[in-house]
This record gives structure tokens, sequence and C-alpha cells, in this order.
């Protein structure tokens, strides 16, 4: 197999590569993955922490009540696409939050690879790597969406009187973590496509 030299795309985007990698992990490291939002005007956000109530979770909490605090419960999750259940899409989140992110990790490592050894079978290789990372921040960001759209909290407010309904929203750490695997994939698949 004859080596190619490595032209600018295929440079630029190996950056964007390891750019996005590290943006998708940064994401997961956020401590907020989603927010609570309340469209009330009797109600604003830092009251709601007076009450008690947590208005951003991170990734790693929906992590430690899908796997436990040592991974204990890893063997006993169950995957299932039920969007009527709320348990089930966080299940589903978590775990391809995990397999997006090692894959974006994997990609970035590959694609240096390319890099550094291209030949056609290497660019197969990144090539269907940035499909399974993109479709994996695909279905990531869905279930995100989802998994936020079944999370509607009504709150009781003594002071104010009034029922709240309060909803759960992305936040930075889920908005990262799903633009980095995603933007990640497709610039591989740039990346590996030209010719």
């Amino acid at each position: 197999m004859a080596k190619q030299k490595a032209s600018i795309l295929g440079i630029v985007m190996g950056l964007v590569v390891l750019a996005m990698c590290a943006i998708s992990i940064v994401g997961l490291a956020v401590d907020e993955w989603t927010l609570v939002s309340v469209d009330s005007d009797l109600v604003d956000i830092e009251e709601l922490e007076d009450y008690g109530i947590d208005t951003s979770k991170s990734f790693g909490s929906y992590s430690e009540d899908v796997l436990g605090e040592e991974g204990e419960k890893l063997e006993d999750i169950e995957i299932s696409f039920d969007t009527e259940n709320p348990a089930a899409m966080r299940t589903v989140m978590v775990v391809f939050g995990y397999i997006a992110v090692i894959a974006m990790c994997a990609l970035a490592v590959l694609y240096l690879l390319k890099m550094v050894l291209n030949f056609g079978l290497m660019r197969f290789f990144v090539g269907v790597l940035g499909i399974v990372t993109l479709a994996a921040g695909a279905v990531l960001t869905a279930m995100t969406v989802l998994y936020c759209d079944s999370i509607v909290l009504s709150i009781d407010l003594p002071l104010v009187g009034n029922l709240v309904e309060a909803k759960t929203v992305l936040g930075i750490g889920a908005y990262l973590a799903c633009i980095g695997t995603m933007a990640g994939g497709l610039s591989a698949v740039i990346g590996v496509a030209r010719k």
C-alpha cells in the first residue's frame, strides 16, 4: 500500500477532532448536565435552592444513580428505549454518554494515527469510527432531550402559596458533550472522505 501525503483539510479536521474530544470530555465533567427552569414570575431559581431543590444535576450524579457509587449496579443495567419511562431514558442517557465520549477519545487517537500512517485501511477505520461516534452523539442528544422533556416538577411553595411547575432542561455539560461528539464524528468523516 502506498503512503499518501496528508492534505491541509485532513490536518485541519484532525485539529477539530482533537478539540471536539476535549470539549466532549469537559461536557461530562461539568456540574450542569441538566438544569431546572421555572416559568413563573413568583419565584426564581435562587429561591428554589432556599427550599432545598437542586437546580442543577451533574452527569456524575446521574451515573451514580444508574451505576452506583462503586459500579455495583453495572451487571443490573437493562437498556430500553422506552420513552414513557424516565428511569429507562436516564439509563440510556448515561450509557450513551459514556459510549459517545469513549468513542470520541478512540476516534481522536485513531485519527492521529491516520495522520502518521496515512493509508487506505486506516482511513476506513477512522471513517467507520467517525460514523459510530456521530450516531452515538445523536442518540445521546435525543435521549437527553427526551429525558428532560419527561421530567416536570410541581413545586408547592408555602411562602408564595402557589403550585409552580419547573422543567428540566439541558445544561452546559450536555450541550458540550453532545455537540463535541457529533461534531468530532462528522469532522473525522469529512477528514477521511476527501479525494
